[in-house]
């Protein structure tokens, strides 16, 4: 146990204490940072209308506001820095000659890998600690934190940034060149954007199938404040594979490596197959945005066998507002609505019909507006919603801040932060040594 120790010592401190890290680590303040100040000074001057407008306040949400634009700068420097920064301490050992000397202390293969791969997660650990700041901040100018949906926001982009190190480890095993490792794990890092640009331009029916599955679709779905252990497990087990290649690939002690790399993608695929069938969500956001009323979805849940028939092509505006106003807040409550998209020629004799089916009854209508579907589903189902009341049931929090407030985050990430990070590393390198 204390050799496993000293090994994940050794990979620590080489992550930390690189250059690289620290160039990473003074890209992510200044990020973190403007992301923050940018958050909070629009949140400021659109809070302005709603102090004294309890409708208008409704609508302010600490995490959809200030945080998740926070973390979307680590998102940022996740995709493109990190890979630069996990690829070299693999392909700079293998150069080296370092394995060798490891696995002649001995280690084995797997406790090398280990080590790297928990290092890496810790670095991803201490990127997103960087946001403590701005939450503390947020917090001491009486701003409100849903420390619950904070939370998941954060297990999102974890997940990410170990999709990241993952990829970041099979490229490095896969090219001994540095560069080329790096520009590999870029482009596989950056297919979900463009698998998600593809879907919006309406490039092919395949690229708008595979954009369900992409990962920066999976990283949304924690982003906007709902727990999916279909989007965890994805995630999950992505990352699993690539991790699995990756070391398959590093070992040169394998003769037949592409047997084991079948068998494993095999495994994973299947495993993946199966995750696609869970259905275990939850609006674990405070305001309950990607829900319904209370007495909407209890209604909704006596519904019986409802199907819906989608005239849309999956890129139209209209079908992505009738999704995430609609469907997927439909999808949380009752799980067994059925949704065809349909296609081919009855596509285009009726494009931008909706048809409702609820034991056999059917109705038709051409808007993708709630105050019309609802009443459409429960009269075909004979049910009457018990009537909610006008008042919004979340307060909201708007937040005024002041420009010398604003002016603190940036005094904190752009100079207070990288000054210690500075500091540290030159007390980690230049420390002076002791006289003999």
């Amino acid at each position: 146990m204390r050799r496993r120790l000293l090994l994940l010592v050794k990979e620590i401190r080489d992550l930390f204490l690189s250059r690289a890290a620290l160039v990473l680590l003074l890209i992510l303040s200044a990020v973190i940072g403007y992301s923050f100040y940018s958050a909070v000074v629009l949140y400021g001057n659109a809070s302005v209308a709603a102090i004294d407008n309890p409708l208008y306040a409704a609508g302010f949400e600490p995490v959809p506001g200030v945080f998740a634009p926070t973390f979307g700068g680590l998102f940022l420097v996740f995709s493109l820095f990190l890979p630069f920064l996990l690829i070299p301490q693999i392909t700079q050992e293998r150069r080296n000659n370092t394995l060798a000397v490891l696995l002649q202390i001995p280690f084995s293969w797997l406790e090398i890998v280990t080590a790297k791969f928990c290092a890496a997660i810790l670095f991803v650990l201490f990127a997103l600690a960087l946001t403590l700041p701005a939450v503390a901040l947020w917090s001491a100018w009486g701003g409100h934190v849903p420390y619950g949906e904070l939370a998941l926001l954060a297990v999102g982009y974890l997940l990410y940034g170990i999709f990241v190190a993952s990829v970041s480890l099979f490229a490095a095993a896969l090219f001994d060149d540095t560069a080329r490792a790096s520009i590999l794990a870029v482009i596989a890092i950056m297919a979900s954007w463009l698998v998600d640009f593809g879907r919006d331009m309406n490039v092919s029916p395949l690229v708008t199938a595979v954009s369900d599955w992409t990962v920066t679709r999976m990283v949304k779905l924690f982003e906007n404040g709902i727990l999916s252990a279909q989007a965890a497990a994805y995630l999950l087990l992505l990352s699993l594979v690539f991790a699995a290649c990756g070391y398959w690939l590093l070992r040169f002690d394998l003769r037949r490596k592409w047997r084991r790399l079948a068998g494993t993608a095999l495994v994973i695929m299947a495993a993946l197959y199966l995750a696609s069938h869970l259905h275990l969500n939850a609006d674990l956001a405070e305001s309950g945005r990607n829900s319904f009323p209370a007495p909407t979805a209890e209604a909704l849940r006596k519904v019986p066998a409802l199907e819906i028939d989608v005239y849309l092509e999956k890129t139209d505006s209209r079908f992505k507002d009738f999704q995430k106003s609609f469907l997927d807040k439909l999808l949380l409550v009752k799980r067994d609505v059925k949704v065809t998209m349909i296609g081919g020629a009855p596509l285009k004799e009726s494009y931008g019909k909706f048809v409702y089916q609820v034991n056999g009854r059917a109705d038709t209508t051409f808007s993708n507006s709630d105050e019309e579907i609802f009443p459409l589903i429960f009269r075909l189902a004979g049910i009457e919603p018990a009537k909610r009341d006008g008042l919004p049931s979340y307060p909201g929090y708007p937040l005024v801040t002041s420009s010398g407030r604003q002016m603190t985050v940036i005094w904190l990430y752009l100079a207070m932060i990288p000054s210690l990070a500075l500091l540290a590393f030159t007390a980690a390198h230049f420390s002076p040594r002791k006289k003999e």
